[in-house]
């Protein structure tokens, strides 16, 4: 029998499927074992307002994102069948469970954990607001870029939403006869656009909100890492 040598897609899947695990692995051990640095120098760390106090429904809400079902069910569990590849290690006559499968039933909740995602958002530009006039004046710092770039892709990523999409019009057959109209079609055509790009927000929005962690960490450490700007 010939050697079987691997294409340079299917290394880059194998090792998606590795990567997929470690970061969720490492954000839920972070989020839940890590100690918020809760306010240093008028910064309010992201972990710590408000999500530490409601830690479980936003966890939840990105945990049963779409974007992240994709990639944990097809590379981390080989299932459901994606493309046609035998390297996957799947057939057509294997039972798709999904998500009528015991733990994940848990995702067809996604869409009240959606909620939970837009009540907290506000809370993270209060943060931004917050670290702008802490001092009693007006300042800004590059640490308050990090907390507003954070905020607004949170905010890309939730909005970005397919339940949010559902929500705003997914849900009925006939605009003119919904309340809202064409204005409500106008607004569902722009989120459909934001859709096209929900995995890219979703993962850029993990990165940025664990980024801002770090970013506290380091000033609370004493390292030189912020400067005012105005």
């Amino acid at each position: 029998m010939s050697k079987k040598y691997l294409f340079p897609y299917e290394l880059i899947e194998i090792n998606w499927r590795f990567w997929t695990f470690l970061v969720m692995i490492a954000v839920g051990i972070w989020a839940v074992i890590s100690f918020p640095v809760a306010e240093t120098a008028g910064y309010i760390d992201p972990f710590y307002s408000p999500t530490v106090a409601i830690l479980p429904l936003p966890g939840l809400f990105r945990l049963t994102c779409y974007a992240y079902r994709k990639d944990y069910h097809r590379h981390l569990f080989n299932h459901p069948l994606g493309c046609s590849n035998t390297s996957r290690g799947e057939n057509h006559q294997q039972m798709y469970t999904g998500e009528r499968n015991a733990f994940f039933q848990l995702e067809n909740y996604h869409r009240y954990f959606l909620y939970a995602g837009l009540a907290i958002l506000p809370f993270f530009y209060y943060d931004f607001y917050h670290s702008l006039v802490y001092s009693g004046s007006f300042v800004l710092r590059l640490g308050s870029l990090v907390l507003l770039g954070n905020a607004l892709m949170l905010t890309a990523w939730t909005l970005s939403c397919h339940a949010f999409r559902h929500l705003i019009g997914g849900n009925v057959d006939c605009y003119s006869c919904a309340y809202g109209g064409n204005a409500r079609r106008s607004l569902f055509g722009i989120q459909s656009w934001w859709n096209k790009h929900h995995e890219a927000l979703a993962w850029t929005s993990l990165l940025t909100i664990i980024f801002a962690d770090l970013y506290l960490r380091a000033l609370q450490a004493g390292l030189p890492v912020d400067f005012k700007i105005v």
